[in-house]
């Protein structure tokens, strides 16, 4: 009874032994599992959580990029061209009008008007210029519209031009003191101008006299002289001409 009782013992003993192992080990699985999957799972959520939120965003820039830059040029250079060349058009008919009612033509002006209304619509400058024009069909806007034209006639050295704008002022208004003035300023500009045309006549004739005593360095000096003095005049672009003709004869005969 008493050898039952021990070996009971050591039996109950060996079984709680293997049984506290047992718990242990299972104890220990347990715990590298939770902790695995702590360790795996988490982090791994986190990113997945992450990721696709930074590559759907790039994926987003990249795809909106491209249609943002195709979108600017395509509304940035195509109309800019067209917009450019209604603009020119608008101008050059702009101005058109402007020189057509200057000189009277009113009816022609409003047409060169319509047409750059045509070309660009709603251009400011168009209505600008149809009030300033409505304002010459006043007698006060085309008078000095005339006078202004008289001018730019006298200061352009064309006389013809200036008469016939001053003559329009008078028959709009006859006592007007800026004609008279105006009248002065041309006589003046005359008076210069057959000075100017003296001085020209007198150097081209020196240099033909060189031309005959075939002193061509004098026959230069003359026309460099009348250069100086108006090289725009025909009669000295002539004298160019007519003593290269002359050197180059001399020069022929030598040979």
């Amino acid at each position: 009874m008493r050898v039952l009782f021990g070996e009971l013992s050591e039996i109950r003993k060996r079984q709680l032994r293997y049984g506290a192992l047992a718990a242990a080990v299972l104890l220990l699985a347990a715990g590298l599992i939770i902790l695995t999957h702590h360790t795996a799972g988490a982090p791994a959520s986190s990113n997945a959580g992450r990721r696709p939120t930074n590559m759907s965003t790039a994926s987003t820039s990249a795809t909106a990029a491209p249609t943002g830059q195709s979108a600017v040029s395509a509304s940035s250079d195509e109309p800019a061209v067209i917009s450019a060349r209604q603009r020119d058009e608008a101008v050059g008919l702009i101005a058109d009008a402007r020189r057509q009612a200057s000189a009277g033509n009113f009816s022609e002006a409003e047409a060169s008007l319509k047409k750059a209304e045509a070309a660009f619509p709603q251009m400011p400058e168009i209505e600008q210029a149809r009030a300033d024009i409505e304002r010459l069909k006043t007698p006060e806007g085309n008078l000095a519209a005339q006078l202004a034209r008289a001018r730019l006639a006298i200061e352009h050295n064309d006389p013809a031009t200036a008469e016939a704008a001053l003559a329009e002022a008078s028959r709009i208004k006859p006592d007007a003191p800026e004609i008279a003035e105006m009248r002065g300023e041309l006589q003046a500009a005359r008076e210069k101008a057959a000075q100017r045309e003296t001085r020209i006549a007198d150097a081209l004739a020196r240099m033909r006299e060189a031309v005959a005593r075939h002193d061509f360095a004098a026959a230069d000096s003359a026309l460099n002289e009348a250069e100086r003095i108006d090289v725009q005049d025909p009669s000295v672009r002539r004298a160019r001409g007519e003593l290269a003709r002359a050197r180059g004869a001399q020069q022929n005969s030598q040979n």
